[in-house]
């Protein structure tokens, strides 16, 4: 459906030269597309290769939802991968989708984005 609907056509070369570079990303969908976005703006000279098309996997075929977290709580985060870097996560987590409504307000994406908060709920009573 997205790309059915987007107004904006994009190209996606076939690499046919042999290229230097700092570092080459494999995938096009949203890590590796937020890894290369990132390490451009560093200064770093990246290559994204994509098989298919930008955003033509999982990335490209979601409900278009911005969450924060995982299906896990918190709190089984830290247990399984000890505290600091448990908290890490959940904190970049926590912070994932301020750094999405930025991003598309930063680059002007066509898009539409609501911003309505997200709902955690509790299917049982441990939580």
């Amino acid at each position: 459906m997205w790309r059915a609907s987007t107004s904006n056509a994009f190209a996606s070369p076939t690499l046919e030269a042999q290229v230097t570079t700092d570092v080459v990303i494999i995938g096009g969908g949203y890590s590796g597309l937020s890894a290369a976005l990132h390490l451009a703006q560093q200064g770093v000279d990246v290559r994204l290769l994509e098989a298919h098309d930008i955003g033509f996997g999982g990335s490209g075929r979601n409900v278009g939802l911005v969450n924060a977290g995982l299906w896990l709580p918190p709190d089984q985060v830290e247990a399984q991968l000890g505290l600091q870097a448990g908290r890490k996560l959940n904190q970049a987590l926590a912070a994932a989708p301020d750094l999405v409504f930025k991003l598309i307000e930063q680059h002007q994406m066509d898009c539409q984005p609501v911003r309505n908060g997200t709902l955690h709920c509790a299917n049982n009573r441990a939580g």
